[in-house]
């Protein structure tokens, strides 16, 4: 049923503004994320309360809705703990906004643009910012060095350039976006049109991870890959390896020469750099659980949850480790952070849209019903999962599009009839393994 009765769902004012309103909002989501934080977050607030006269409600959605009010009744008795032990005021109001606010405008952007764009189109639009992504990527590296510090600030508020001793790094949020869109391409490369480009899209990829000093990024990679290896084998029958004619060790043949173009690429443009060193930056950080730091917060986290009995201290409330001096009581092992503020049943809680689409993508694995799109856009949302024991992007509000975009897409089992023709027995067959009959 729709929230406006008397508008068609797909075509009228509503639709035609939602779509415009849409693509803007994720495309500063994606391509510039946090550059304008005021603007964007005023943009997001107005594409929610537009798209939701046009969002139809469907079992999925109300079932997203049912765990965000969980979710929501959780932190509401989290902030008020938090607020009797002491949380900031500061901690409180933007708690409320990342855990109450934000997560309800996403699922209601979400849900419009599964209805009006469809999953494919959606990814369609994901694989075109994801140019734009790499596109602010050389702007920033070439204005910075041409023009200086002072000509990409708009783009990162301590605009700062590594290129020495064999590293290179570089303060971005947009490294954020690609962690999400780097897996989910590596996943699965067909869901480009372009043979060309789905060879020169992986080597742009690559380039971009090893000159952004960021270990999530360069982990997207293979995390994509190896979901992208263990899903494939669940595809429907006309999206199989042997529907597209095309060779099983082809995503492999294309990592491959995507590893080498991008090795090609770095020489040509950074001599100084030094691929070898760069990984093995990597393998030593990867293998020593994040870096001194996060190896400190862990142990500082621990402790903090031990002492609650697993209970949670609130929102608000910190450990004696502080990483951000701004903001005390915010932490980058944001799995371990959100037990210590609201105990283990509450991450539980929280997790309950990652375990659901999860759900989905695994009963679509089994009966063979899974599409291109569900593979890339699962490996997208695991490796941001992932990622949340490095870095607290969930609690952005920005970048909850990587969070709630992919779940809400993955389980919805609507006919997407103006983007592809849906097979009816794939619908049918999908429709009760959606969610478990005694949820």
């Amino acid at each position: 049923m729709p929230f406006a009765h008397s508008i068609p769902p797909n075509r009228g004012f509503i639709a035609f503004t939602s779509r415009i309103f849409l693509i803007a909002t994720l495309a500063v989501s994606v391509i510039i994320p946090h550059s304008f934080q005021v603007p964007t977050a005023a943009l997001i607030v107005v594409t929610g309360a537009i798209a939701i006269f046009g969002v139809r409600m469907t079992k999925w959605v109300s079932t997203q809705l049912i765990f965000y009010c969980a979710g929501a009744a959780l932190t509401v008795f989290y902030l008020f703990i938090g607020n009797i032990n002491g949380a900031p005021n500061d901690a409180i109001i933007q708690t409320a906004l990342v855990y109450l606010a934000s997560p309800l405008l996403w699922i209601i952007i979400a849900a419009s643009l599964q209805q009006l764009f469809g999953r494919k189109g959606t990814v369609r639009w994901l694989i075109l910012f994801t140019w734009g992504a790499m596109a602010s990527v050389v702007v920033f590296f070439y204005a910075y060095f041409a023009f200086g510090r002072d000509s990409v600030e708009f783009l990162a508020e301590d605009a700062n350039i590594n290129v020495r001793g064999g590293f290179a790094g570089a303060t971005m949020f947009v490294y954020g976006s690609l962690i999400f869109l780097s897996a989910a391409f590596f996943a699965e490369p067909s869901v480009v049109r372009s043979r060309l480009v789905r060879f020169v899209m992986p080597a742009a990829l690559i380039t971009a991870a090893a000159t952004s000093g960021r270990s999530a990024l360069i982990l997207a990679i293979p995390i994509g890959y190896a979901v992208g290896l263990v899903l494939r084998s669940g595809l429907a029958p006309r999206y199989s390896t042997e529907g597209r004619n095309s060779i099983a060790l082809l995503p492999t043949i294309g990592l491959l020469v995507a590893i080498a173009l991008a090795g090609i690429i770095l020489n040509a443009l950074f001599a100084q750099l030094d691929l070898l060193y760069i990984g093995n930056v990597f393998l030593d950080k990867l293998l020593s659980g994040g870096g001194s730091e996060r190896v400190e917060q862990t142990s500082a986290l621990w402790d903090g949850i031990e002492r609650s009995f697993g209970l949670g201290w609130g929102h608000g409330i910190g450990v004696d480790y502080i990483r951000n001096d701004r903001l005390p009581w915010r932490y980058e092992v944001l799995p371990l952070a959100t037990v210590l503020r609201v105990g283990i049943i509450g991450l539980g809680i929280y997790a309950l849209p990652f375990l659901s689409a999860a759900w989905v993508i695994v009963q679509r694995m089994r009966t063979r019903t899974l599409a291109p799109w569900d593979i890339y856009l699962a490996a997208g949302l695991a490796s941001v999962t992932v990622a949340t024991f490095t870095n607290p992007y969930l609690e952005s509000f920005i970048f909850q599009w990587m969070c709630f975009i992919p779940i809400v897409i993955i389980g919805s089992i609507q006919n997407e009839a103006e983007n592809e023709s849906v097979d009816q027995d794939e619908i049918r067959a999908m429709a009760p393994r959606s969610i478990p009959q005694h949820a």
